[in-house]
């Protein structure tokens, strides 16, 4: 498939949003009623952090509630699932994401729905959540870089994409996936918070965050990429790659890479550039993130000269 202008799929007005009271779910019905779609969210039980035209309240791992759900839509955003290896058992994580996600898609095609947006993850590839030492196998890598799978995690976002293809094979439903990185409120007390985070992380887990490219997003992006997804053509899989253009490292991006990835062979990256390739998400969606760390304070981003103390 060759991926389409903006407004090929123009003419969307109600938007079923799965996973509405979650982190980039309520970015993403924020945005999208802002925008003047009719939401519907479908969420689990629990604090009712979005307000919307109609509100399910249930699993995707549900057939009947899911069917309920997906009824005179015209498109959905699948963002349910569990967001992590700390959401629960491998078996829990994998039933979730993966049969969720297969039924959402297969109740959507039978239902007509012409739109699936479903959130993938950089953890695709499986290389950041790997237990062993892998790296990419060059720098930048992109949408195509071989998996290397080991956990739940990966696997279940690993088979939403193959679903995606199944999908759109069996029903013709037009599918975008979105691969996010880690994705937060960068601006939660003036980006303090998340600054902490990052830290953290990169002590913590160093390797992790160089598979990662030292990439993120702010929830705002994040919400005003699935919109983009939502009016673009795009191959059902695999997941477009979105973060924002620079990392949240204070030095070059080639610093880091000597640091902590010196024999992975790279093309030369100008200044603090992810070393993720942006080119799918530019060309086929469209989209450029708009907010960053710095844009709050320098003093938010990471120097790696810190972390030897």
């Amino acid at each position: 498939m060759t991926p389409g202008p903006a407004g090929t799929l123009a003419g969307i007005q109600r938007v079923l949003v799965t996973g509405g009271d979650g982190l980039i779910g309520r970015a993403v019905v924020e945005h999208l009623t802002g925008q003047g779609h009719e939401v519907t969210i479908l969420s689990v039980p629990g604090p009712q952090a979005q307000k919307a035209a109609r509100r399910i309240t249930g699993s995707v791992a549900d057939p009947d509630t899911v069917r309920k759900a997906v009824a005179r839509q015209d498109a959905v955003v699948h963002l349910a699932g569990l967001a992590g290896l700390d959401q629960g058992t491998p078996q829990d994580i994998y039933a979730v994401n993966a049969l969720g996600t297969f039924l959402v898609m297969e109740a959507a095609g039978q239902a007509g729905i012409g739109k699936v947006v479903y959130a993938s993850s950089i953890n695709a590839v499986g290389l950041p959540l790997n237990p062993a030492p892998v790296l990419p196998s060059r720098y930048p890598w992109d949408e195509d870089e071989p998996a290397v799978i080991a956990d739940a995690y990966s696997l279940s976002k690993q088979a939403n994409e193959h679903a995606a293809e199944a999908m759109a094979r069996r029903h013709g439903t037009e599918l975008t996936g979105i691969r996010f990185p880690l994705v937060r409120d960068i601006y939660e007390k003036d980006g303090t918070v998340f600054a902490q985070h990052i830290r953290r992380a990169m002590t913590e887990d160093p390797r992790r965050q160089a598979c990662e490219g030292w990439t993120y997003l702010d929830t705002r992006d994040a919400a005003a990429a699935v919109h983009a997804a939502l009016l673009r053509s795009t191959p059902p899989a695999p997941g477009i790659l979105v973060a924002a253009a620079q990392t949240y490292l204070r030095q070059d991006t080639e610093d880091a890479l000597n640091r902590y990835a010196p024999a992975v062979p790279r093309e030369s990256i100008p200044g603090r550039d992810v070393p993720v390739s942006l080119r799918r998400a530019s060309e086929w969606l469209g989209f450029q993130a708009q907010h960053t760390l710095e844009s709050i304070s320098e003093d938010h981003l990471v120097d790696l000269k810190d972390l030897n103390r």
